[in-house]
């Protein structure tokens, strides 16, 4: 059997825009030989977010995903595109079922702190999807270890290679790490390295956990004998999650090989019906309740981390606290910095909103929600031989640079260039924009 590489952690990013259709990922990590690790990213987009159209007696959605990858120690941008099809055999039967459109990308990186941009993009409209993550690859630890947890909505033996086999089985994801709705069974695969190089079993013990840290189940234990690479162990399995309640939980699995032990946790939620995302907010003005969860662009990525795994009760006390850290002046009714943002959002949203778009998720929106206003705009809507292009300049911070380009031409403009690590830049942004653009306005 090839073994692939050790999986250091899944992070799931939910939507946080309440009520909006969008799509999941989660980004897992594997260790290869050589100092190489394997990134997979299993996603998944709800048959909602994107539009059909008749085809042969079923409705076809073509959708097309743009990964990037930014070495935020190097620079170096990494990208990789998939078209793919959304294929459901009515409206009302893919709302009965839920069904999604699940991919998975799988890419390899040295050790290294990286920035993913994921863009997903309907091809019938037009209409764009982004989340992106910053996320480390670190070098594999000498002692016994063992990966985090992935779970799946199903695991089976496979001889094929297809895009969900792996190491002689067939996994399909659940990168939402959401059960109960639908999904009764709760599969799970991990790996084990660094056993000892003997003829001596090994032992994995299982326990779940609730909000609170309360142990709510520990199952027996399980004894296995190592394979014919015995410094590498595989597990699968599979947990009957029909009879828990509504909420959050906790998996953790631990490995012990004679005298040393090693462990990992994964969050799980348990749902008994479709979720509802609004959260109802009685300390915001109604002008307030359309801005205050979009924080995404002005989040650091612990906030986020913290946002996306509390329930609907903690979001509202962590966004109480979010706002309340960033005003100015609490001694004033209003808090300034909640009215500078929701500013900055309509006028993302009146300004560069495009037929297939709202500002807010436009890349010029981007950046200006989490910047403001630039102190230098140059625009040159009307070059001859290039798309047209944007670059704004913020002296403020240090003379942050970004270069915005209608390169695909449908009046949406793309941040590929940025003077800061902070945010992505395509690796051939000089070909879209006059060969004397960083000379002018510096590099």
């Amino acid at each position: 059997m090839k073994f692939t590489c050790l999986l250091l952690f899944a992070l799931i990013i939910v939507s946080l825009l309440a009520g909006e259709e969008t799509f999941v990922f989660d980004i897992t990590r594997f260790y290869c030989s050589h100092g190489i690790s394997e990134v997979e990213i299993p996603f998944e987009i709800p048959h909602d977010a994107l539009s059909y159209q008749d085809e042969h007696d079923t409705l076809v959605a073509p959708f097309r995903v743009i990964i990037s990858f930014e070495n935020l120690d190097t620079d170096e941008v990494l990208f990789d595109t998939l078209d793919r099809r959304s294929i459901i055999p009515s409206m009302k039967e893919a709302k009965e079922r839920d069904l999604v459109a699940l991919e998975e990308f799988r890419m390899y990186f040295k050790a290294g702190h990286y920035r993913m941009s994921m863009n997903v993009i309907d091809v019938n409209t037009g209409k764009r999807m982004t989340k992106s993550e910053i996320f480390s690859i670190d070098s594999l630890p000498k002692e016994l270890t063992i990966s985090d947890i992935k779970f799946a909505t199903s695991i089976e033996s496979d001889s094929t290679e297809g895009r969900f086999s792996k190491n002689g089985l067939r996994i399909i994801p659940n990168p939402s790490g959401i059960f109960g709705y639908q999904r009764t069974t709760m599969y799970y695969y991990f790996e084990v390295y660094n056993l000892y190089a003997n003829d001596k079993p090994y032992e994995i013990y299982f326990s779940i956990f609730d909000e609170q840290g309360k142990i709510l189940n520990k199952l027996s234990p399980k004894e296995k004998h190592k394979g014919e690479k015995g410094t590498i162990g595989i597990d699968i399995g599979a947990l009957n999650v029909i009879a828990f309640k509504p909420g959050e939980y906790v998996l953790k699995i631990e490995v012990k090989d004679g005298d040393v032990s090693s462990y990992s946790e994964k969050r799980f939620t348990i749902i008994k019906k479709k979720p509802v995302t609004a959260v109802v907010i009685s300390f915001f003005t109604e002008e307030e309740k359309k801005f205050y969860n979009k924080i995404a662009y002005i989040a650091s990525s612990s906030e986020l981390k913290e946002f996306t795994a509390l329930s609907d009760t903690g979001k509202v006390e962590f966004l109480r606290r979010f706002w309340g850290r960033r005003d100015p002046n609490p001694a004033t009714v209003e808090n300034e910095a909640l009215v500078e943002f929701m500013s900055r959002v309509l006028y993302v949203e009146d300004r560069f909103s495009t037929p297939f778009k709202k500002g807010f998720d436009t890349d010029r929106g981007r950046i200006y929600i989490k910047y403001g206003s630039p102190d230098s705009e140059d625009r040159y809507h009307f070059e001859t031989d290039y798309k047209p292009y944007e670059i704004w300049e913020y002296f403020s911070y240090g003379g942050y640079k970004f270069i915005f380009s209608d390169w695909g031409g449908d009046g949406e403009f793309l941040l590929v260039y940025s003077s800061t690590p902070k945010e992505p830049s395509f690796p051939n942004w000089r070909k879209l924009v006059p060969a004397d653009v960083g000379i002018m306005h510096g590099n």
